[in-house]
């Protein structure tokens, strides 16, 4: 399936380097031989994720990861995004190009339906002026005058060659200050949670939420180190993580424990729900060794349950479900997400505490919104890593073009759910979506 994605993505590479080519050649015809030159590294360079794969499948990309230097790798995951973000740019030009003819050409003329006068004198200048015509092809032009190149439009030349440039220029523009943007330091996401008046101790109680950090993709031990400050620095009384620590392999545990013995609540309770990359890291151990080694480094790994928490005189619930997938051979079979939810639910008293639901996925909302629970707090999407905006609910990102609940704040029949959108990435680019940290207060209500 890797392959098959890298062989296409390299298809579309070869593309639009072809027609970016072109383009450039012809617009600037002096420098036709550096232009060559300039696009073929340029291509090069940003096809070579997809070419790693295409050859190699996943661990083809991964080499990239492991052997190249950090900034030769970041660069080219970056030009790989920018040559798709021109294609996107382009594509949306040539339609509105498109859809702007074809509204001309449905435009009826300025003086369509004129009175019968008005076209007894139109078809007398028509008659004038085909005699008027004739005459002139009787009349011999100089030779000089027919050869005269017709005169050119330097204003629209000039336009069509910024737009040339201006086109892929704006996209690695864009793409490489996405490479800057998924380095840079979490955002924190401020969330209010309402809790009953009469639950003084929870008043100001915060939740701290870290999500798909992806140890082993462009996250080093260095980069771990600033997370778990940022995370330190807020103080939280709880932390939480949901899901996707890990990224594809066991030996990203010892890492990942690290981050989690570094992590300071300021209750020292750590909970965390498993992610679909536990899986996948579990496929080079077992499922015990990875919530073993979480365990070992104080994360209570909650696995459809949940525990009571008590602050002062009061409490407050925490629950966690597994991630919505069947097992895969050699894996624990898993429950349906409705039985995960029932069960977890069913441990959290209905006696007025908040109920708070860790859930990887987000699209558990669904079927858990008709369900008992104050907050549920989530991962998995990133965010899309490339937002362009939300309408209502639905969130606008090439990364994730359908579907509900890719990023920030929901509400449904008075059942919350908040969508983080990660520390880490598929891919080290973020454009309007930076890394986050969610901060949860309890306010009274």
């Amino acid at each position: 399936m890797y392959q098959l994605g890298g062989l296409v993505v390299t298809l579309v590479n070869g593309l639009l380097g072809l027609i970016l080519w072109r383009r450039l050649r012809a617009a600037f015809p002096r420098h036709a031989a550096l232009i060559s030159g300039l696009c073929a590294a340029g291509l090069l360079l940003a096809a070579l994720p997809a070419l790693l794969m295409a050859a190699a499948s996943f661990s083809g990309l991964r080499a990239l990861q492991r052997h190249a230097p950090e900034p030769l790798a970041l660069i080219a995951m970056g030009a790989q995004v920018g040559l798709l973000l021109y294609g996107l740019l382009l594509g949306l030009v040539t339609l509105a190009s498109a859809a702007v003819r074809a509204l001309r050409r449905l435009q009826p003329p300025r003086n369509a339906g004129p009175s019968t006068d008005v076209q007894t004198a139109t078809n007398a200048q028509a008659s004038a002026g085909a005699q008027a015509d004739s005459a002139a092809r009787d009349i011999r032009v100089p030779a000089e005058v027919e050869a005269r190149p017709e005169a050119i439009d330097e204003r629209r030349r000039r336009l069509v060659v910024g737009a040339t440039w201006a086109l892929p220029a704006a996209a690695v523009a864009v793409s490489m200050g996405g490479v800057l943007a998924s380095r840079q330091r979490p955002a924190v996401v401020r969330l209010a949670l309402p809790v009953r008046r009469e639950l003084t101790s929870l008043h100001g109680v915060t939740i701290a939420q870290l999500s798909d950090v992806h140890v082993g993709s462009f996250m080093d031990a260095e980069r771990l180190d600033e997370l778990r400050d940022a995370m330190n620095a807020l103080r939280a009384d709880i932390h939480v993580v949901t899901g996707d620590l890990l990224d594809h392999h066991v030996s990203q545990l010892e890492l990942s424990a690290r981050l989690l013995r570094g992590l300071r609540p300021a209750r020292g309770q750590l909970f965390f729900c498993m992610g679909n990359h536990e899986y996948i890291a579990a496929r080079s151990a077992s499922v015990g060794t990875i919530v073993k080694g979480l365990e070992e480094a104080g994360a209570q790994v909650l696995v459809d349950e949940a525990r009571e928490v008590r602050i002062g005189g009061n409490r407050l619930w925490m629950g966690a479900i597994d991630y919505p997938s069947r097992a895969r051979p050699g894996e624990p079979a898993r429950r349906p997400t409705r039985d995960g939810l029932d069960r977890a639910l069913g441990q959290m008293r209905d006696d007025g505490a908040p109920r708070v639901l860790l859930s990887h996925h987000p699209g558990t909302f669904r079927t858990a919104r008709e369900l008992p629970f104050d907050l549920m707090l989530s991962g998995h999407t990133h965010g899309g890593q490339i937002s362009l905006g939300r309408i209502g609910d639905y969130a606008l990102t090439p990364m994730l073009p359908a579907g509900l609940y890719h990023n920030g704040h929901y509400e449904h029949g008075g059942r919350r759910l908040h969508v983080n959108a990660g520390a880490g990435g598929w891919l080290p680019v973020r454009i309007n979506c930076p890394p986050e940290i969610t901060l949860v207060e309890l306010v009274p209500a």
